[in-house]
């Protein structure tokens, strides 16, 4: 029955408000809600359960938006910045390539049956990519607009932190050089169309924000990666999914080469 163990509520909810001083007093009012809307002890004690799923998205919903507020207030105002790091915490470049590459399977050729030119790191291999994956990699490598591209290997590379817990892993980074002569960076997630609409929502908002709030630094903390940049250059961030990618791509490449 929920009025009898508001300690056993506190720790349901304990993931989601940490403290639990704070969580005890969120079920206070709860429980005053429904005997004000005419729910008894005995009613609350049979659907104890789904009140407390109930409160649990409730809750979930409510961190997510005052983060996101709390998050795009910070970036705005300098206190989080949009950058690449390079101080133990995040993936490191290996300093050498493994030289037995025959045990990795058939190489992943270009549109013309040869090697893939483009790409930071070769060779690269059938088995490193699904299908969908390897058609966008070959056509990157064949459009003219691009410097370089790169494979970013999902929960193990680079990563964007957003308002919520989890990281968005890009799966393409790529340079673009366009006919003013400036650079542009861009960073892809390509995705199934099996992505939950909110997942999706997300990732599509957070990517659009950090593009448009992206911005050199001009200082470099020790230990941190330093990148050398004109004024020129600018970074954005898009998600494209697999169903889509086939007419998007082709846009977004030309406009931005342009």
């Amino acid at each position: 029955m929920i009025i009898g163990v508001p300690v056993y509520v506190v720790q349901r909810i304990s993931d989601i408000v940490p403290n639990p001083f704070i969580g005890r007093e969120i079920i206070g009012k709860l429980l005053d809600r429904l005997h004000v809307r005419g729910f008894d002890h005995e009613m609350i004690g049979k659907v104890t359960d789904l009140i407390v799923e109930q409160l649990r998205k409730s809750l979930h919903a409510e961190r997510n938006r005052l983060a996101e507020i709390l998050f795009k207030k910070f970036v705005k105002q300098g206190h989080i910045q949009f950058r690449l790091r390079l101080d133990g915490h995040n993936w490191r470049m290996p300093q050498h390539m493994d030289p037995n590459i025959s045990t990795h399977g058939d190489q992943l050729t270009n549109k013309d049956g040869g090697p893939l030119e483009k790409s930071l790191f070769i060779p690269h291999f059938d088995s490193e990519f699904n299908r969908e994956e390897s058609e966008v990699a070959i056509y990157l490598d064949g459009d003219s607009a691009l410097t370089w591209w790169h494979r970013n290997v999902a929960r193990s590379q680079y990563g964007i932190q957003g308002w919520k817990k989890g990281k968005i892993y890009p799966d393409f980074i790529f340079a673009l050089h366009t006919e003013s002569g400036a650079q542009q960076l861009r960073a892809i997630e390509t995705k199934g169309d099996h992505l939950g609409n909110d997942d999706t929502e997300y990732k599509r908002e957070l990517l659009s924000f950090l593009s448009s709030n992206y911005a050199w630094d001009t200082s470099i903390p020790a230990g941190e990666l330093e990148l050398i940049s004109d004024n020129g250059t600018t970074l954005h961030c898009e998600l494209i999914l697999m169903s889509e990618w086939k007419t998007r791509l082709p846009e977004l490449l030309d406009k931005n080469s342009s």
